[in-house]
């Protein structure tokens, strides 16, 4: 593709989405979708946790009620949380501040986290270095531009484990790491205010006290049962969080640019490191909170989620006529799939 035609549909892809809201007349913000997955997310959360205490009669009811939650936390993250954190609830940002701290039931800190996903993912996707979804310490190889372990070359039978314990070093370490952190692209000179600081602490607290403390307590099951079940709960929210995200950029189709002005116009930059999944899908569209449509995303994420599968048609239907590669995996077993055989690219070739 020329330049002039480069341009004409990164224009003509961003005219044809602001004409959907348009033409019918529907705002970017939330719609009666919206307010009925709130909603639900709401009452899952709180009924499903209420349930914990009124309905486990025994170990087993017990581990099935606190898991049901732990999909409950993840239903409310990926449907509420994260629209919140993009602004794109609502247009008063006081409702999206609110909503945000949902993130904080899950265990992982509002502030840091929008800050880091911003900075350091949606400005920056697949650049090695400065994408953090990239980031692993070593454990693994997702870019080409790291450098090859001789244990990368089992990633792909690893990864579930890395990928289901993330939470949980998330919860326990990466919010404080990345508060301390002194060398971090993203972090140098930011000052966090002292107020974020008291809520880092706070929304820790307050997460280990109604998620642990409090059924041991309440509880008439063995401590040590409710800690195991408290940590294979947040193995599977880990598993099913991250194969989510990284199914959507680390897949053997996508690239990894090495800056961010490797293309013209972010457009291409999102077209080439993104991939959709399951996106005719009404049960994947309705639990993954529109991050299976994730181009869309990436290129209005200040648009409610709900409008993702409309505006993937137009997507799909643009590229398609300026002959630009749009990437999809139309089921997620086949995502999924797909994110395996990159990881075991990656760990077997430089």
């Amino acid at each position: 593709m020329n330049a002039i035609n480069s341009e004409l549909f990164a224009v003509t892809l961003r005219e044809r989405i602001n004409n959907y809201f348009k033409s019918t007349n529907t705002s970017v913000k939330s719609d009666r979708m919206m307010v009925s997955k709130i909603i639900i997310g709401t009452s899952w959360w709180l009924l499903s946790y209420l349930a914990i205490f009124l309905c486990s009669s025994n170990p087993l009811t017990f581990l099935i009620l606190y898991l049901f939650h732990g999909l409950g936390h993840i239903y409310f993250s990926f449907n509420v949380g994260h629209d919140a954190l993009h602004n794109a609830i609502s247009k008063k940002k006081k409702v999206n501040k609110f909503w945000a701290y949902s993130y904080d039931l899950l265990g992982v800190n509002t502030y840091m986290w929008r800050f880091m996903h911003h900075q350091g993912h949606h400005a920056c996707l697949n650049i090695q270095g400065e994408d953090m979804s990239l980031e692993t310490a070593g454990v693994m190889r997702l870019s080409n531009k790291e450098s090859r372990r001789k244990f990368h070359k089992y990633q792909h039978y690893y990864a579930f484990v890395i990928y289901g314990i993330y939470l949980i070093y998330y919860v326990f370490i990466k919010d404080f790491k990345y508060f301390l952190a002194k060398n971090n692209v993203h972090l140098k000179g930011v000052k966090h205010p002292v107020g974020e600081y008291i809520k880092l602490f706070l929304g820790k607290a307050f997460y280990l006290f109604y998620m642990l403390f409090l059924p041991i307590y309440l509880l008439p099951f063995e401590w040590h049962f409710i800690v195991l079940t408290f940590f294979v709960t947040l193995f599977m929210i880990g598993i099913v969080m991250s194969f989510t995200f990284q199914v959507t950029h680390i897949i053997d189709t996508t690239h990894y640019p090495e800056h961010r002005k490797a293309y013209k116009n972010y457009v291409f930059h999102v077209f080439e490191t993104t991939a959709d999944f399951a996106t005719t899908n009404p049960l994947a569209n309705w639990f993954f909170g529109g991050l299976n449509v994730h181009v869309v995303h990436h290129l209005r994420s200040d648009v409610c989620h709900t409008h993702y599968p409309a505006l993937t048609k137009i997507v799909k239907t643009t590229a398609a006529e300026f002959g630009v590669n749009y990437r999809e995996n139309n089921s997620i077993y086949k995502a999924v799939k797909a994110h395996l055989r990159q990881l075991k690219k990656l760990g077997n070739e430089d």
